[in-house]
C-alpha cells in the first residue's frame, strides 16, 4: 500500500463509495468492501498509466542499405478506455510506413501502440496521436495506421450492439493513392 501513498486518500475512498451507494449498492457486503480501493487502484496502474507521457522508447538503426519498400505490422492487439464514458474499447490496427533513413524493431510498433492505449482515449485521437508520434521521431517517407475497434460503451449502453468502428491516419507518400492501395492490398482488408 506504501506504492499508493501519493495516490490514494481516504477522501477519494470515500468518493467511490458514495458513488457505489448511490448506485443503490451495499458497501458492507463483504464483495464490495474492498471495492473503491480496486476501483482506483485499477485506474492507476491499467487504464491511467500514461497520462501526459510521450513515448520515448524507440530503437532506431541507421538504413544501411537503403531499404525504400513497405514495412508492415499487421493485427496488433489494442485496448484502451473511452474517455466519454471510461468503458474499453479493443480491437486490431495495421501499420505500415517506408523508412527513409531510419528502421525500427519490429515490437517497437506494437510497444507505441500500447503506450497511447493506456490512458482514458477517444479511438480517433488515438490513431493520430500514434502515427504522429512515429513520424516525429522516425522521419519516414510516408506511414499509415489503421485501428478497427469495437467500443463496449456501445454495446453495455445507447444501442446495445457491436459494430466495428475503423478509423486512419496517414502520412507522405501513403497520401498518394497507388501507396495507399498497395498497403491495402498487401492487408487484404475488407473495410
Amino acid at each position: 500500500m506504501a506504492e499508493y501513498n501519493d495516490f490514494l486518500h481516504e477522501d477519494d475512498i470515500k468518493n467511490i463509495k458514495i458513488i457505489l451507494k448511490k448506485l443503490g449498492l451495499d458497501i458492507t457486503d463483504e464483495n464490495l468492501i474492498d471495492t473503491p480501493l480496486r476501483i482506483l487502484k485499477m485506474w492507476k496502474d491499467d487504464f491511467c498509466v500514461n497520462v501526459d507521457k510521450e513515448f520515448t522508447d524507440f530503437k532506431s538503426f541507421s538504413n544501411i542499405h537503403s531499404y525504400n519498400q513497405m514495412i508492415i505490422s499487421e493485427e496488433i492487439q489494442f485496448s484502451s478506455v473511452c474517455s466519454h464514458h471510461f468503458i474499453p474499447f479493443s480491437g486490431k490496427a495495421w501499420f505500415g510506413y517506408i523508412p527513409h533513413s531510419l528502421l525500427i524493431g519490429k515490437s517497437k510498433v506494437s510497444r507505441l501502440i500500447k503506450h497511447y492505449c493506456l490512458k482514458p482515449q477517444l479511438q480517433e485521437n488515438l490513431t493520430h496521436e500514434i502515427l504522429n508520434c512515429f513520424v516525429e521521431n522516425i522521419e519516414p517517407k510516408g506511414a499509415m495506421l489503421i485501428m478497427k475497434a469495437v467500443h463496449d460503451c456501445e454495446f453495455c449502453r445507447g444501442s446495445r450492439t457491436y459494430s466495428p468502428m475503423t478509423t486512419s491516419a496517414i502520412y507522405g507518400v501513403f497520401d498518394q493513392e497507388k501507396t495507399r492501395n498497395e498497403f491495402l492490398s498487401l492487408l487484404q482488408l475488407k473495410i
